[in-house]
C-alpha cells in the first residue's frame, strides 16, 4: 500500500463553524502546504537595485505564508546557468543587479534560509536543471564564465545536429544536453555546492527533462549523445532512442539523490514534473522523456510535484483523473504533491482551486504546492482561513529517518503581559528543532487532534506566548520536531487557569505572573 494512503487513516474531519456558509474542511495532522517563489518575483524591476527592499519583500511573503499555515517554500536559486547565491561555478544572475556576474552584496539564498527557519518553514532550493541561457544575445564575459559561453558543445541539437539558437522574440531557454556526461557532472557540482554550503531542507529540480518539441525536432542529436547512444559503453543495454534519453535523465536523478543523501541524509530531494504522466498530448513520459515513475519505484527521489495546472473540466487534461493517475501508477512508497496554478483564480475563480484542494485530500494525497507566491498576493488570508484553518506538520519520511527526538523538558506556563508565556528546555541533541504547541482543557492532551495545536515555532526557539488565552482551565504540552518532521512524545503538561477578564483583554495582571507546573500543583489563579 502506498504511504500516501496512510494519511487517510491519520486524518480527521473538522468542521469550520465560524460562519454558517463555511464548508466542511478535511485536514490531517500531516499535510504538505508548499508554495513556489520564482526568481522573477523577488527580483522585479522595482526591487532589482535595492537589496533591503528585496529582503523586505521576501520576508513579507514568508510571513504571509507562515500566517496562512504553510510549511514549505520552494525558493528559486538557479535560473539558466546563473546563480542567486554565492557560487564559484556560475556567475551571479543579472536579475539581481542588472549586470550578469556582478556581486549584489548579499546572498538571497542565505537570507531566505534564515527567514524561513525563523518562521518554522522548510526552505527548498529550487533549481532549473538543464536550461543554461535565454534571450537573444550571448552572455558577457564573467568570472566564472557562464556555461553557455564556456561550453557551446553542451547545447541541445536537433535531428540534423544543429544546436538551439538564441531567440530574442520568444526569450526562450537554451538547453544543455542531458546525454553529455560533462553536463551531468556540472549540474551535480552545482547541486552539491548548494548542499554543502547552505542549510537547505531540500533540493528541488525543475526543467529536469528534454526541451519541448523533442519528438518532432529530434532533440538532442548532438554529436556526443549520438556517439554514446551508438556505442556499447554508452548504451550497454541497446536501448531505443527514446528509452535511452529517459535513462540520461534518470541517471542524473539517481546520482544527485545518492550524493545528496551521502552528504546530508536529511536533505529532501524533489522534482517538479509535467502534470500528465502518460497518454495523449502534453505529457511527461513521451514528450520530454521524463520518467518520474522510475525515480519513485527505485526510491531515488523523496517526492514529486506534478504541475497539474488545469481546471477540473479541462477537455484533455482534467485535474481529477490526472492526480488519480499519479497516485495509482506512480507514487510507490514516495509522495506525490500536486502543483496547483494560481492562474486559475482569474480564469475560474477561487472556488476552482478550493475544489482541487478538496480533490487532493479526498484521494489521500499528502499535500499541495501553489504556483506561485505572487498569485496568492490577494488570497493568503482566504487560504489560511478557509483551506488551512488548522496547523499541520510536514509529512514524515520514514525511509530517510524515523527516529523521533527526545521530549522537551521543564515546560512552564506563566501569565505575562502579552498572554500566556510558555518556556521549556530543549532536548540534548545537536540537531536544530522546532516545537509544536498544544493546548487542551483535558490533562491528557489529544496530540493527534489538529484543533489542539496552537502553533508551530521556528527553529531553536524555546519559548512561546499564547497571545489569545481563553477563559477557563488549560493544559499545555510541547513536542519537538526534527528536520524530517519526526515528532517527539509530548512534554509533561503545564496547567494554568485563565480568568474571564484576562481572556478578554489578552493580558495578565502583574500579581499573577508566576509559574504554574502540573507536577507541583501550582496554579497562578485561585480555584
Amino acid at each position: 500500500m502506498k504511504l500516501a494512503c496512510v494519511h487517510l487513516s491519520l486524518a480527521v474531519f473538522v468542521l469550520l463553524s465560524l460562519a454558517s456558509c463555511r464548508k466542511e474542511v478535511f485536514t490531517g495532522k500531516r499535510e504538505a502546504r508548499g508554495v513556489w517563489m520564482s526568481r522573477f518575483e523577488y527580483t522585479s524591476a522595482a526591487l532589482q537595485k535595492d537589496p533591503e527592499a528585496t529582503k523586505a519583500y521576501i520576508r513579507s511573503v514568508f510571513e504571509k505564508a507562515r500566517k496562512a499555515k504553510f510549511n514549505m517554500v520552494f525558493f528559486q536559486v538557479r535560473g539558466n546557468g546563473t546563480s542567486f547565491y554565492n557560487s564559484s561555478l556560475e556567475p551571479r544572475a543579472a536579475e539581481l543587479t542588472g549586470v550578469l556576474g556582478k556581486d549584489p552584496g548579499w546572498d538571497p539564498l542565505e537570507f531566505a534560509i534564515g527567514e524561513a527557519h525563523r518562521l518554522g518553514l522548510e526552505l527548498h532550493a529550487w533549481i532549473n536543471t538543464y536550461p543554461i541561457w535565454r534571450g537573444g544575445t550571448s552572455p558577457i564575459e564573467t568570472t566564472p564564465r557562464q556555461p553557455f559561453l564556456a561550453h557551446p558543445e553542451w547545447v541541445v541539437c536537433d535531428s540534423e545536429g544543429k544546436p538551439m539558437t538564441l531567440d530574442a522574440p520568444k526569450d526562450s531557454y537554451i538547453w544543455a544536453s542531458p546525454g553529455i556526461p560533462a553536463v551531468r557532472r556540472h549540474i551535480l557540482d552545482v547541486v552539491m555546492d548548494i548542499v554543502t554550503k547552505y542549510d537547505v531542507d531540500g533540493i528541488h529540480f525543475d526543467y529536469i527533462r528534454y526541451p519541448e518539441e523533442s519528438p518532432t525536432k529530434g532533440y538532442s542529436h548532438d554529436s556526443i549523445s549520438v556517439s554514446r547512444f551508438e556505442s556499447a559503453e554508452g548504451n550497454p543495454y541497446k536501448l531505443a532512442w527514446d528509452h535511452w534519453q529517459r535513462e540520461q535523465i534518470n541517471e542524473l536523478v539517481y546520482d544527485a539523490y545518492n550524493a545528496i543523501t551521502a552528504a546530508k541524509p536529511w536533505v529532501k530531494v524533489s522534482a517538479a514534473v509535467i502534470g500528465k504522466y502518460m497518454g495523449s498530448g502534453w505529457n511527461s513520459y513521451s514528450v520530454v522523456y521524463q520518467d518520474p515513475r522510475a525515480w519513485m519505484e527505485l526510491g531515488k527521489i523523496d517526492f514529486i510535484v506534478p504541475m497539474v495546472y488545469w481546471e477540473r473540466s479541462h477537455p484533455t487534461h482534467p485535474f481529477d483523473p490526472l492526480i488519480a493517475q499519479w497516485q495509482d501508477r506512480v507514487a510507490y512508497s514516495r509522495y506525490v504533491l500536486p502543483g496547483l496554478s494560481t492562474g486559475l483564480i482569474a480564469k475560474a475563480g477561487w472556488n476552482e482551486l478550493s475544489a482541487e484542494i478538496e480533490d487532493v485530500r479526498q484521494k489521500g494525497l499528502p499535500g499541495v504546492v501553489f504556483f506561485s507566491a505572487g498569485g496568492l498576493d490577494q488570497m493568503w488570508s482566504t487560504v489560511g482561513t478557509d483551506e488551512f484553518p488548522y496547523w499541520s506538520l510536514v509529512p514524515s519520511m520514514a525511509w530517510k529517518d524515523s527516529i523521533a527526538p527526545p521530549a522537551p523538558e521543564g515546560l512552564a506556563a506563566q501569565a505575562s503581559q502579552g498572554g500566556i508565556m510558555l518556556t521549556w528546555s530543549a532536548p540534548t541533541i545537536s540537531e536544530p528543532l522546532s516545537y509544536v504547541i498544544y493546548r487542551s482543557p483535558e490533562q491528557q492532551i489529544p496530540v493527534e487532534d489538529v484543533t489542539s495545536i496552537v502553533s508551530i515555532t521556528g527553529r531553536g526557539v524555546t519559548s512561546f506566548v499564547d497571545a489569545e488565552p481563553r477563559e477557563g482551565q488549560w493544559y499545555y504540552a510541547v513536542t519537538a520536531l526534527d528536520r524530517l518532521g519526526n515528532e517527539s512524545p509530548p512534554s509533561a503538561a503545564a496547567f494554568i487557569r485563565v480568568p474571564a477578564i484576562a481572556a478578554r483583554a489578552g493580558t495578565m495582571n502583574e500579581e499573577h505572573r508566576q509559574t504554574a507546573r502540573l507536577a507541583h500543583g501550582e496554579h497562578p489563579w485561585p480555584n
